[in-house]
C-alpha cells in the first residue's frame, strides 16, 4: 500500500491544481500544531503563493504553498523545479501584509536530508522564525496513518485494505458510533421540540398534578385529605392571573347547585369533592380606593379568589394516589381558555394536608397528553411552616387539626416552576396516521 500511495503522488493529481491542494490541506490538519487551517482560495485561483493559511502553536502566523511537480520524479530536474517554486513562494509569503513568521512548502518531489537543510537555511535568512519540507515520503506517511486514510481515499483514490480498516475502527469506531448517536439524538430533540411548541399553542383539556404515594393505602388509613395547588402564571391571560384547584373527602363540600347539604361521613371511602378558583386580574383603575377604605379592605379587593367549577364523585377502597385536575373540558367551548404555552415560567406550589404529604412518594405535573414535570422524593421537600389559606373556611376545626404544609423544591427555592426552553415537555402519545383504502 505504501508503494501504490507513493506512485499516485507522483502523477495522479497532474494538472488538477485544486484537489493537490485540498489535500495538502488535510494533511496539514492532521498536524496537531496547526489550528485553524483554511485556504486562501477555496476554489483555487492566484494566491500570491500562499496556498495555506494556519496558526502554528496557536500563537504564529503560518502560510503554505504547493509545489507540486507533474510526473514527478526523485531526478535534479524536478527538484529544481521544485526549488524554483519554494523560492518563488517563500518570497511572496515574506512580503504578504501581515507577514507570517512560519513557512511550510509541500511537494510531491522527495528531498535529501542536507536538501531539506539547505531550503530551511534559506528561508531562516529571509526571517522566518521556522520552516518545514513536506516532501513526497512525509506526505505519503500521513496519508498511510489510520488519521490520513480518509483524504487518501477522496483524493487519490486509494481504498483500505482488511488490515488498515481494522486499524482505522480501532482508533475512530468508538467516536464514529458517538458523532453518529449524539447526531440522531440532537435531531430527534430538536423535532420534539418544534412539535411541543407547536401543540403548546392549543387550548388545554386541563392540568393535572398527580401525587404517588409511598405504597397502596387501605381507604381507612387515608381517612380525612387534603390535596390542592396553586398555579401563578407569568403574566395575567384570560384575566387569570392564578389557578387553585383540589379534591378533599365529603363529596358534596364544594357544590354551589346544593341549598342544603347532608352531613356526609368524612374519609375518602365514602366520596370526593373537587373544585377550582382563579384569581382574576384587577388593574388599579378596577380597585376602589377612597380616604375611608382601610388597608384591609383594599388588599381583598386585589387577592380574591373566584370558584369556577366543582364536581363530586364516589369513594375510593384503595388508594395508590390523589389526583386534583384543573379541568377546561367541555363539550362546547363557550369562552377562550388557557392553552399549554400560557404556563410558561409559571410558578406551582401544591398545598396538602401533612397526614398526606407524608406518603407522597412522586408528584407528576400533566396537560395535553404531555408531561411537564416529574418530581421524585428527592425533588421536593414539606414545609410545615404555619399559614392561613383561602380554604380554610370550608373546614372544620377538627379537619385543620390536620395542618396544611406546603411542597417546596428541595433546592432554595419558595416554588416549583416550568421552562419549556430548559426542559421540553416529553409527548406520552402517539399520533396516528389515517390510511385511504
Amino acid at each position: 500500500m505504501a508503494y501504490v500511495t507513493d506512485e499516485r503522488l507522483k502523477g495522479y493529481l497532474d494538472t488538477n491544481q485544486l484537489h493537490r491542494e485540498q489535500m495538502c490541506l488535510s494533511i496539514l490538519a492532521l498536524d496537531k500544531r496547526f489550528t485553524n487551517v483554511r485556504p486562501r482560495h477555496p476554489r483555487g485561483g492566484p494566491d500570491g503563493g500562499r496556498d495555506i493559511e494556519a496558526q502554528f502553536r496557536a500563537t504564529e502566523l503560518a502560510y503554505g504553498a504547493v509545489g507540486f511537480v507533474n510526473q514527478a520524479a526523485d531526478i535534479e530536474e524536478k527538484k529544481r523545479t521544485a526549488r524554483a517554486k519554494f523560492a518563488d513562494d517563500l518570497k511572496s509569503a515574506w512580503t504578504a501584509v501581515p507577514r507570517p513568521s512560519v513557512f511550510i512548502f509541500l511537494t510531491n518531489v522527495n528531498f535529501t536530508v542536507g536538501e531539506k537543510s539547505d531550503l530551511v537555511a534559506l528561508a531562516k535568512t529571509k526571517g522566518f522564525s521556522f520552516c518545514e519540507i513536506l516532501d513526497r515520503e512525509r506526505l505519503r506517511v500521513a496519508l498511510d496513518s489510520a488519521d490520513g486514510f480518509a483524504a487518501r481515499f477522496q483524493y487519490l483514490g486509494i481504498s483500505m485494505s482488511e488490515a488498515e480498516q481494522a486499524s482505522f475502527f480501532a482508533k475512530w469506531g468508538d467516536e464514529i458510533q458517538s458523532v453518529i448517536a449524539t447526531g440522531f439524538q440532537e435531531v430527534h430533540s430538536t423535532l420534539s421540540q418544534l412539535l411541543f411548541l407547536q401543540e403548546a399553542t392549543q387550548p388545554i383539556s386541563g392540568v393535572h398534578v398527580q401525587f404517588k404515594l409511598d405504597r397502596e393505602y387501605d381507604a381507612s388509613e387515608i381517612g380525612h385529605f387534603r390535596a390542592f395547588c396553586y398555579i401563578w402564571l407569568r403574566e395575567p391571560k384570560l384575566n387569570i392571573c392564578s389557578l387553585l384547584f383540589g379534591s378533599t373527602d365529603k363529596s358534596d363540600r364544594f357544590r354551589t347547585d346544593i341549598e342544603e347539604k347532608v352531613d356526609e361521613s368524612a374519609g375518602i371511602a365514602h366520596g370526593v369533592a373537587s373544585g377550582q378558583w382563579k384569581l382574576g386580574w384587577k388593574s388599579l383603575a378596577d380597585i376602589e380606593v377612597s380616604a375611608q377604605t382601610s388597608q384591609e379592605e383594599e388588599d381583598e379587593q386585589f387577592d380574591e379568589y373566584v370558584q369556577i367549577g366543582c364536581s363530586s364523585a364516589v369513594g375510593r377502597k384503595i388508594v395508590e394516589r390523589v389526583v386534583v385536575s384543573y379541568s377546561t373540558d367541555s363539550f362546547i367551548r363557550y369562552e377562550p381558555v388557557l392553552s399549554l404555552m400560557d404556563f410558561d415560567e409559571s410558578m406551582i406550589m401544591p398545598v396538602l394536608s401533612r397526614s398526606l404529604a407524608d406518603k407522597v412518594e412522586r408528584i407528576r405535573i400533566i396537560s395535553n397528553g404531555y408531561l411537564l414535570a416529574d418530581l421524585d422524593k428527592t425533588d421536593f421537600r414539606i414545609d410545615d411552616v404555619a399559614f392561613a389559606f383561602e380554604l380554610d373556611s370550608s373546614f372544620s376545626a377538627s379537619e385543620l387539626a390536620d395542618p396544611w404544609v406546603r411542597i417546596r423544591p428541595s433546592k432554595l427555592a419558595s416554588s416549583f416552576s416550568l421552562h419549556f426552553s430548559g426542559n421540553v415537555p416529553a409527548r406520552m402519545f402517539k399520533s396516528k396516521n389515517l390510511s385511504w383504502e
